[in-house]
């Protein structure tokens, strides 16, 4: 077995090393740790948002909770063991068998985010594409089932480096040798050019989404009759551009991550210039994890609403005293909305 520090010692019978020294392993966990925080913090917020307050729970928001339960899952479980297999030089750590195992947290979650995405780009093209049959398309029940089977197409494709048919479970996978298992290959391909294709293709689909809505634009604008119709599309708009942004967002952080095996090739050329590629590529992907809260906070003012009283609930600012007249996430623009108009006395409900 292959030491790469000094910082050596007998874990149940096996020697257990750390890859970098103990000063340098402190400083790689405290900058995970904030990213850490903000991950499981934010996307708890968001899924006590979602269950607690019964009008943000519409068909569209439903990706959004799942997503959610994707990015606090993969803050909680998959990024702490992602930091141990980096850091920590064992025969658990570093063996092919094992090895695999303490990844698939991650595999299955990225998987699975991938899936959710593709889910809201479809169902931001209904919405825009047909507003009037959304509502019967898209159903409650159809959107649970919708999410219940990217996950499971997720947690299948995910799984995929495990079943390491025809390679050698001992094989020692810490060093600059390159793991031989050919369904880890066919994986690695799958990251590094599916992924950015399946990503141009959701944005080339936005990119159509918002070319109907132009088309559509001054026809709803136009109708007067119809000005319910034209606040709800407005509301359906401000969302498919908040998504817009998630998927923006996704993007941007995972690039690098798809093409970490050709930095790997040319530009890891000890074990610590290939720790540094690794940490850089996967640090963007899990910063990506802690933004969707944030979008939605800033996009959505019945989210915003929501984390300011649930924050305030749980006294995380004593010193604030709640707004007498703020308003509720229940009775919130974008949400369930009431048009009260003084002079005619006509309330008009929307819901997305």
């Amino acid at each position: 077995m292959m030491n790469f520090s000094n910082n050596t010692s007998l874990v149940e019978g096996q020697s257990v090393s750390l890859r970098v020294s103990i000063t340098g392993s402190i400083i790689y966990v405290a900058v995970y740790i904030p990213v850490i925080l903000m991950c499981v913090s934010g996307n708890a917020l968001v899924i006590m948002t979602f269950i607690r307050f019964k009008k943000v729970r519409k068909v569209n928001n439903y990706y959004i909770f799942a997503l959610a339960i994707v990015d606090f899952l993969t803050g909680s479980v998959a990024m702490p063991l992602a930091i141990s297999n980096r850091l920590i030089i064992s025969e658990t750590t570093c063996h092919a068998n094992s090895r695999s195992y303490l990844f698939l947290p991650a595999y299955v979650l990225c998987s699975t985010s991938m899936c959710l995405l593709l889910a809201i780009t479809v169902d931001r093209y209904i919405a825009i594409s047909r507003p009037l049959r959304y509502h019967v398309i898209m159903t409650r029940q159809k959107t649970t089932k919708i999410i219940i089977f990217w996950f499971a197409f997720g947690f299948c494709f995910g799984t995929l480096p495990v079943w390491s048919f025809g390679s050698d479970p001992y094989q020692w996978v810490c060093g600059l040798e390159q793991y031989d298992a050919p369904i880890l290959t066919v994986h690695a391909i799958v990251g590094s050019f599916l992924i950015p294709t399946w990503l141009l293709l959701l944005i080339i689909a936005y990119v159509r989404i918002f070319y109907i809505a132009y088309l559509r634009k001054d026809a709803v604008s136009n109708s007067r009759s119809q000005r319910a119709k034209s606040v709800q599309w407005k509301m359906r708009m401000r969302t498919t551009i908040t998504s817009a942004f998630v998927l923006g967002t996704f993007t941007i952080f995972w690039l690098p991550h798809s093409f970490k095996n050709i930095f790997e090739i040319y530009l890891a050329k000890d074990l610590k210039s290939l720790l540094a590629v690794q940490t850089f590529c996967e640090m963007l992907t899990y910063i990506s994890s802690f933004m969707n809260p944030i979008i939605y906070g800033w996009r959505n003012h019945q989210f915003r609403t929501a984390y300011k009283q649930i924050l305030k609930n749980c006294d995380c600012f004593q010193g604030n005293k709640p707004e007498q007249n703020s308003a509720s996430p229940d009775t919130d623009e974008t949400g369930s909305i009431n048009l009260t108009r003084s002079m005619s006395s006509v309330q008009i409900n929307i819901s997305e």
